[in-house]
């Protein structure tokens, strides 16, 4: 059968379409521009023109955007419009008409609804708030002079519960204005030099604590993402003024020491002056806020009950470290001869940690073998400051710096601890194996102090080159190993107790099991009276009440066994620990101080360091995984320690540790940023760029967040390191960071 086709359906068509006109064109803007006024048609037409990608659509989209109300959407759309495409973003986005060229930026055509968004933000609607972010955002995003202006208007106006995010907004947005970054730094710095609203800990009740919590804590949030806008910047002027924030406002420590960092050689400079006693506005700010005592909470101690605090010193020892600047050791090297302090007080008690801390802490980082000679003394127990009249201040204190103040005696607990901070630090300052054998001496001392012995087996495990030296923590690790044993045996004996009480106490689980059982199923038992379930529910708690009462009893006749397990459990720890710092020494031994062999450490698996150690290890083959990647780690601690070492001479390996420090184990990594700037040649471009890519890596892992603290202050260190000019900085956040110190309260 052959099948008939009719043209007059199509005539028909034709002959309508001439009469009406031509259609419109679906794939042009100005199609659905003129629908955007239809309110059955305007969302639809928001959506083609997104989906066009057409710029000539942002100016009917801006009058449509005030005309109903200012919504967001609108200007989302608008902003997506105004920015620029390559063509392959084009082409990922089926913009077909861009993807030979691309898009040009539209943002001059977007500037008056954006400059709208923020000038007219009402605080009071959220369609209003929601806008002024984006737009704030996209100002930041398009850098147009104009809209800086309305960025820092914003900025300035009052702070308040509602507009403080659209503020912050704000103040991210400008430190985005790198080619106005004079005008833009000068309002940030403005910001930042705001008096603060008093603390809520200085207030005397707890109303009056949450009536002014909400201000505090706006201001804070404010003010740290103005030093993080600040940083975006590197202007080498904002030194005076971010040292400055870093004593008034010790709460945004962390975000101060990156905006620091990243400002370069200027900021060195003000804060070696600062720890030097030199710098005059900190002697100054110190001097009218008495920031050198704390004298209670509420700042109304009598004088004579106040508490000496070393806070002038702690704050620019720490960030000095993040320069790795040998010329700054002799400004640290003079804190150590002052009295140690604690560096705050915090509902008066001290702080855990003193001065000393930083200094320890940021000599390790710059590795200079002119700190050696002083820390040996003072891991020898020499030349501490212990009490008495206090010690002078460093060098240039003279020049008005504030002396340490005088306080209590120094105790042997913080002489202790001081010798274990030296300890500690000593192995990556000196260049040979100097005072090995006298720290192996206090290792094996059982009359040592705990820490103090720990930390020198640790640094004995750094220096030692020689294989007569693993006796000493094979004879440790043995000496655990028996204790563990005995421990073992004590457990064994005290067993049987301990199952007779297990078994005793499992009737009164087994009775609570069963009786919730029975209530259970008479809750659900339809011919059972409200009487059965109300019996069957006490009698659960009867139950309950019999095992809560043969609880302690159970408790009290397993805890012997329990007790000596744990103990076998620790020494058999302490054992592993010794065996595990024998890894340190067995790379040095086999790498014989080549630097290709240290750096091949980096790739080593569980299974290679464990064949390697066989021979000093005799129980290897039973150790878990755990146990091997600590060996392992210990390998790489050593090799990375030793190529840090050599400095220019490892310039070679710099790809390599780079490529390395992706690594989420924490010891790994801090043992590569150790190394890294010890041995990269300056200026170093793939620096900054490969551990900006580590930082993203670790973003979102919240166990890795002081690590990244750390990567960071590395990548900045890198953006300006032998003269480079930084790259754009990654967005920040603008409260405290996790493993910031804490910080003294503010004072009035």
């Amino acid at each position: 059968m052959t099948r008939r086709f009719s043209w007059l359906p199509i005539l028909a068509g034709l002959a309508l379409a001439s009469l009406a006109g031509c259609p419109d064109n679906p794939y042009k803007a100005e199609t659905w521009t003129k629908k955007l006024g239809d309110s059955h048609e305007s969302e639809k037409a928001v959506t083609q023109l997104e989906q066009l990608g057409d710029p000539s659509a942002i100016e009917p989209l801006g009058e449509a955007w005030v005309k109903q109300g200012k919504p967001g959407r609108l200007l989302q759309v608008i902003i997506s419009l105004a920015r620029p495409l390559t063509p392959k973003e084009a082409e990922e986005k089926f913009f077909t008409d861009y993807q030979t060229t691309g898009r040009a930026a539209s943002w001059d055509k977007a500037l008056p609804y954006l400059k709208r968004a923020v000038t007219e933000v009402d605080e009071a609607n959220a369609r209003s708030t929601e806008s002024a972010i984006k737009a704030a955002e996209a100002l930041g995003e398009s850098q147009q002079a104009d809209g800086l202006e309305a960025l820092i208007e914003l900025a300035q106006k009052p702070v308040t519960k509602k507009l403080v995010t659209v503020q912050i907004a704000a103040v991210r947005a400008i430190g985005k204005f790198t080619q106005e970054s004079g005008k833009a730094s000068a309002a940030l710095i403005k910001l930042i030099d705001r008096e603060a609203p008093p603390s809520p800990r200085t207030e005397k009740s707890k109303e009056q604590m949450r009536a002014t919590a909400e201000k505090y804590e706006q201001h804070l949030a404010m003010t740290g993402a103005a030093i993080n806008a600040l940083s975006d910047l590197h202007v080498p002027t904002a030194a005076k003024t971010l040292v400055l924030v870093m004593y008034r406002q010790p709460e945004l420590f962390a975000q101060v020491r990156r905006a620091l960092v990243a400002t370069g050689p200027t900021a060195e400079a003000e804060l070696r002056k600062a720890v030097t006693g030199a710098n005059q506005e900190v002697n100054q700010l110190f001097r009218d806020k008495k920031l050198d005592k704390y004298c209670g909470d509420r700042n109304d101690a009598p004088p004579d009950q106040c508490q000496s605090v070393s806070s002038l010193y702690f704050y620019p020892a720490v960030v000095l470290g993040d320069f790795y600047d040998p010329k700054a050791v002799p400004d640290l090297l003079a804190v150590l001869k002052t009295k140690p302090q604690p560096v705050y007080f915090q509902d008066d008690s001290p702080s855990p940690n003193t001065q000393f801390n930083a200094v320890f802490d940021s000599l390790r980082k710059i590795g200079s073998p002119e700190g050696a000679a002083q820390v040996r003394e003072m891991w020898e127990g020499k030349g501490i400051a212990t009490g008495g009249p206090a010690p002078a201040a460093p060098a240039k204190a003279g020049k008005g710096g504030p002396a340490p103040a005088a306080g209590g005696s120094v105790t042997p607990e913080m002489i202790n601890q001081i010798r274990t901070l030296a300890i500690s630090a000593y192995p990556f300052l000196v260049r040979d194996d100097a005072g090995a054998d006298e720290i192996g001496k206090i290792a094996a001392d059982n009359a040592a102090e705990g820490g103090l012995r720990q930390e020198a087996a640790a640094a004995f495990a750094r220096l030692s080159q020689d294989a007569k030296d693993i006796k000493v923590f094979q004879d440790l690790a043995q000496k655990y190993f028996d204790d563990a044993a005995k421990k073992n045996a004590d457990a064994a004996t005290k067993k049987a107790a301990a199952d007779e009480a297990d078994k005793a106490f499992e009737k009164f689980k087994t009775a609570v099991d069963e009786a919730k059982k029975a209530a259970a199923t008479i809750t659900v038992d339809k011919t059972k009276s409200v009487a059965d379930i109300k019996a069957a529910t006490a009698a659960v708690k009867k139950a309950e009440a019999e095992r809560d009462a043969a609880q302690g009893e159970h408790d009290k006749k397993t805890a012997p066994f329990i007790s000596a397990q744990a103990a076998a459990k620790r020494s058999k720890g302490f054992a592993r620990l010794f065996q595990t710092q024998i890894g340190e020494i067995e790379i040095a031994i086999r790498c014989k101080g080549n630097l290709d062999c240290y750096a091949k450490s980096l790739k080593i698996t569980n299974e290679e360091v464990a064949k390697n150690n066989a021979a000093y290890i005799k129980d290897i083959n039973e150790w878990t995984k755990d146990e091997l990647t600590g060996l392992r780690e210990a390998n790489i601690e050593r090799a990375m320690l030793e190529i840090g070492k050599a400095g220019a001479k490892a310039a070679g390996l710099t790809e390599a540790l780079l490529d390395a420090a992706i690594s989420d184990d924490r010891l790994i990594r801090q043992s590569i940023l150790l190394a890294l700037p010890k041995i990269a040649k300056v200026p170093c471009t793939d620096c900054e760029t490969k551990l900006q890519a580590v930082i993203k890596a670790g973003e979102g892992k919240t166990t890795l967040a002081d690590l990244n603290t750390e990567t960071t202050m590395m990548k900045n260190y890198f953006g300006w390191a032998g003269g480079k000019t930084p790259t754009a900085a990654s967005a920040q956040d603008d409260l405290p960071a996790a493993g910031a110190p804490k910080a003294p309260p503010k004072k009035k």
